[in-house]
C-alpha cells in the first residue's frame, strides 16, 4: 500500500512539472509573469482645431475675420468624422481647454509647430488644421417685363459656395502628411410674378439653409480624404507621452495608475513598472534633483479613463503602490 501511495505521488508531480513546463499560462504564473501579451488594434487619434479665413477669396456675407464659421466648420468636421468611424476623434472641449491653458486661444493662426505641439498634449497622433478659403452667397435678381399687359416676372438667385483646405500634421514631426479640399455650391431660386399693381412677388431669403447645405458637402469630400490617409497615420510611430504615472493599486493580474487619457495614455500601451533605488535631493531646499529607478515589471493598458488606467501585468513580481509606470516601446 505504501509503494502504490509512492508511485502515485510521483506520477503526480510528474503530471504537475509536465503542466507547468509546457502549459504556457502556468508557466507564465511560475515564474510571476502575466498572460501572454494581449493585441490591441487602437485607432490613431485625431484632433481637429479651428480652422482659419484666407486673407482673401472670402465673399458675400462679409464674414472675414469672424469666427464664428470657423468654430462651426470645425465643429461639423469633428462630429463627420466620429460617425465616419475610422480614427477617434478628441472632443473640442478638451482641445478648447488645452488652448486655453497654453494661451492660444485668441492669438490667431495656429503655425505648423504649435498645432504639433497642442496636439501631443491632447495625446494626438495627427491634428487637422484648416482654412476656409470661401464662404458666403452671391444673390442675383432679374425682372422681365411682358410689355402691353404689363406682365412682370421677378427671379431671385442665391448661390452658396464653401471651399476649405485642410492639412494633416504629424504630432512627432510637425509634418504635413496629407491635404485634404472640399468644395460645397448649393443654388436656390425665389420669385413671382405681378400684373399691374396686382399680384405677389415671393422673394426667400434661403442664405442659411444654403450656406448649411453647402458646407455639409465640403465637409463630406474633407473627411472622405482624410479617412484615405490612415494607412499613412497608421504607419507613424506610436507617439509616446511623456508622463510618469504612479501605482494607485496592484492585484494579482491587474495594476491601476493614476495617469489616464488626458495624459496621452491609451489601450494597449505597455508601461515599465520602475521602483526608485535613490534619489539625490538639494541640501538646502529639499528638492530631489535626480533618482535612479530599477525596472520591475511590465504592464499593458486594457482600459483608459479620463485620469486613471488598468493595466495587465504582463512581468515582474511584487509590485506595490507607489511604483512608477513610465510608457515604453
Amino acid at each position: 500500500m505504501f509503494k502504490i501511495r509512492s508511485y502515485s505521488s510521483a506520477i503526480g508531480g510528474i503530471i504537475l512539472f509536465l503542466g507547468i513546463l509546457y502549459n504556457p499560462n502556468i508557466r507564465a504564473w511560475a515564474q510571476g509573469v502575466g498572460i501572454e501579451q494581449i493585441q490591441v488594434q487602437t485607432k490613431r487619434r485625431v484632433a481637429v482645431l479651428d480652422f482659419d479665413f484666407a486673407s482673401t477669396g472670402v465673399t458675400g456675407l462679409g464674414l472675414s475675420g469672424s469666427v464664428g464659421p470657423a468654430k462651426a466648420i470645425s465643429d461639423l468636421l469633428t462630429n463627420r468624422l466620429v460617425q465616419n468611424g475610422t480614427y477617434i476623434v478628441i472632443e473640442r472641449s478638451r482641445i478648447n481647454q488645452i488652448l486655453a491653458e497654453q494661451n492660444l486661444g485668441s492669438s490667431g493662426r495656429i503655425e505648423l509647430a504649435t498645432a504639433a505641439q497642442v496636439g501631443r498634449l491632447l495625446g494626438a497622433d495627427v491634428v487637422v488644421i484648416g482654412t476656409i478659403t470661401q464662404f458666403g452667397v452671391q444673390e442675383s435678381k432679374s425682372a422681365t417685363n411682358y410689355g402691353i399687359f404689363n406682365i412682370v416676372n421677378v427671379t431671385q438667385r442665391q448661390q452658396a459656395d464653401v471651399k476649405l483646405t485642410a492639412r494633416i500634421v504629424s504630432t512627432s514631426t510637425a509634418e504635413i502628411l496629407g491635404v485634404a479640399e472640399g468644395v460645397g455650391t448649393v443654388e436656390h431660386t425665389s420669385g413671382g410674378t405681378m400684373v399691374g399693381q396686382i399680384g405677389s412677388v415671393n422673394v426667400t431669403d434661403a442664405r442659411d439653409k444654403i450656406l448649411n447645405e453647402a458646407a455639409e458637402q465640403a465637409i463630406s469630400q474633407v473627411v472622405e480624404k482624410i479617412a484615405q490617409q490612415e494607412s499613412v497615420i497608421a504607419a507613424l510611430p506610436i507617439l509616446l507621452p511623456d508622463v510618469v504615472a504612479i501605482v494607485a493599486d496592484v492585484t494579482l493580474k491587474q495594476v491601476i495608475v493614476n495617469k489616464g487619457a488626458k495624459d496621452g495614455l491609451k489601450p494597449g500601451m505597455i508601461l515599465s513598472v520602475e521602483r526608485v533605488v535613490r534619489e539625490v535631493k538639494d541640501p538646502q531646499t529639499g528638492k530631489v534633483l535626480t533618482r535612479s529607478t530599477q525596472p520591475i515589471g511590465r504592464i499593458q493598458l486594457t482600459k483608459v479613463e479620463a485620469n486613471s488606467a488598468t493595466g495587465q501585468i504582463l512581468a515582474g513580481q511584487g509590485l506595490k503602490i507607489g511604483d512608477l509606470a513610465k510608457p515604453t516601446q
